[in-house]
């Protein structure tokens, strides 16, 4: 029993001190904190307490939503033909062919080589026979030439194969 005494003892003769010396740091740094008190111009503190602002003491709060009321559709024919006018005037867009020339420089070039003109490892594309349809089969697939040829969405996006398809079948 006498060693256990004297763990305890020494134990507390060590940690209480310390203890108590952060205790009273917390407790000096709490009564350090900001006051009610104003400093004056000097930095010196006045004693007198700042007046309330009505505005300054008001809870903030969220404006009041609005919600405005959609412009009505009465004639839902002539909706819808606009809707077509937009679609039309869309797919009318041509494919940009330097877009699609700067593609294939990137994707294809290396082996079907310089304006699509052939090179040792792959043919030439000059003259492309392929629908749009069939073309981009074969370049999400791989066809029948394998994974080569395989360009997911992620390495070419839908609107970059038609530019690529635009740029091949614009040459001769």
């Amino acid at each position: 029993m006498v060693p256990l005494n004297m763990n305890i003892t020494r134990f507390a003769s060590r940690w209480v001190p310390v203890l108590t010396v952060l205790l009273l740091l917390f407790a000096v740094a709490a009564g350090c904190g900001p006051g009610d008190e104003e400093t004056g111009a000097g930095g010196e503190t006045t004693g007198e307490q700042a007046p309330a602002d009505d505005e300054s003491s008001a809870v903030p709060t969220m404006p009041a939503a609005r919600f405005d009321q959609p412009t009505p559709v009465t004639d839902m024919e002539e909706a819808s033909e606009a809707d077509r006018k937009e679609d039309e005037e869309e797919a009318a867009e041509e494919p940009d062919i330097a877009s699609g020339a700067f593609v294939y420089g990137n994707r294809c070039a290396e082996c079907h080589g310089e304006g699509a003109a052939g090179s040792d490892q792959a043919s030439s594309l000059v003259g492309l026979t392929l629908s749009e349809d069939d073309f981009e089969n074969l370049l999400r697939t791989g066809g029948e030439l394998g994974p080569d040829h395989l360009f997911g969405s992620t390495k070419i996006s839908p609107d970059g194969l038609k530019a690529v398809y635009a740029y091949l079948t614009s040459l001769e």
